[in-house]
């Protein structure tokens, strides 16, 4: 199966690719790098292979693989590169067609988009592949007429999780660098000293702080690295560090032992739920807060894009999800694989 997804080293995007290799170890999966470091999160794998170029949907040749699998989160944003590699989808859909070999989509949401034109070529998209299943209410709403559109929570939510112990007096914050998020570039000041407060209020009950950063290249460690440099030093000894480079399985260990997680990354939130943390969400985009509406997980959180120089965290805000409630969405995840195990039957 050859695989197209964001292939940077991304704790959310490279979750996707790990849940798949350790759900399949007989199937062979290909994907196109470009970056050499990307192999190492994936070094204890045997089933993913590398193919060392741009990935070029002209020149893929339909008949060297049985099937194409798209997995992706926030991966139909409408931009001008988005209308161009949706063209690409298309035309490359259209050739899969004629070779009888299916092209499926996992774990995606659609939007914000501006124009009809982008949302038409999406729906004609949509109604070629092999099936398609969208990770919120929201997207499957606008094409459920389409048979093969269907529904069902992130893909995140089918991690097998072992019961770690946690770490009394602790906590997480995942941050995010907003420096390079155009519309929330503004609130930076904000959000940084908000942060900032958040580690010297639990650094003086004595709680250690741990900042984790789940993606260097979207600059994570320098908002850290920012955020850092402004706290006094007698704070200091009680902070720590874990910038995600590889292994996945060592990353999340150390997540998984935080009392607390203040959720900065839309998959720091499906983590610390499945971990039974006590959270508090932050929220970058519409993504996030279409999943805490929808599955009512919960009634407080905090959208960056309103925060200022006043906001604040009182220790009452943080949150368990229910237990009831994410067994359900944990069982229905579990669809998101229907299409590839349908595929796999033949």
């Amino acid at each position: 199966i050859l695989l197209f997804a964001y292939t940077k080293v991304n704790l959310g995007d490279n979750l996707f690719i790990y849940l798949l290799l350790k759900r399949y170890p007989n199937i062979d999966f290909y994907i196109h790098v470009v970056e050499k470091e990307y192999e190492k999160v994936y070094q204890n794998f045997e089933n993913l292979h590398y193919l060392y170029e741009d990935r070029d949907f002209d020149k893929i040749h339909v008949e060297d693989f049985d099937a194409y699998l798209y997995v992706g989160g926030s991966i139909f944003m409408e931009s001008e590169y988005a209308r161009h590699e949706l063209k690409e989808v298309n035309k490359f859909v259209k050739r899969c067609n004629e070779k009888n070999k299916k092209f499926f989509y996992m774990s995606c949401n659609f939007g914000p988009y501006q124009t009809e034109e982008y949302f038409n070529l999406a729906k004609e998209t949509y109604s070629l592949c092999g099936g398609i299943c969208f990770r919120d209410k929201k997207s499957y709403n606008l094409f459920k007429e389409i048979p093969q559109v269907r529904q069902a929570p992130d893909m995140a939510f089918t991690l097998p999780v072992e019961n770690i112990e946690k770490e009394k007096n602790t906590i997480g914050i995942s941050v995010i660098s907003l420096a390079i998020r155009e519309d929330l570039k503004e609130k930076e000041g904000a959000y940084n000293d908000f942060i900032k407060r958040i580690i010297i209020k639990f650094a003086k009950r004595n709680y250690q702080v741990t900042l984790f950063g789940f993606s260097e290249f979207e600059k994570d460690s320098e908002a850290i690295q920012t955020i850092l440099s402004t706290v006094p030093d007698e704070y200091k000894n009680n902070v720590h560090v874990e910038i995600f480079k590889e292994n996945i399985e060592e990353y999340l260990k150390k997540y998984a032992k935080m009392e607390y997680m203040v959720c900065g990354r839309f998959h720091s939130m499906i983590l610390s739920m499945l971990y039974g943390q006590k959270i508090y969400n932050l929220t970058y985009s519409k993504k996030q807060e279409t999943v805490i509406e929808e599955s009512k997980f919960f009634s407080r959180y905090q959208p960056i894009r309103d925060m200022n120089y006043e906001t604040v965290l009182r220790k009452y805000y943080f949150k368990k999800a229910s237990n009831y409630k994410l067994k359900k969405v944990i069982k229905k995840a579990e669809n998101q694989f229907n299409d590839l195990e349908d595929l796999l039957k033949k």
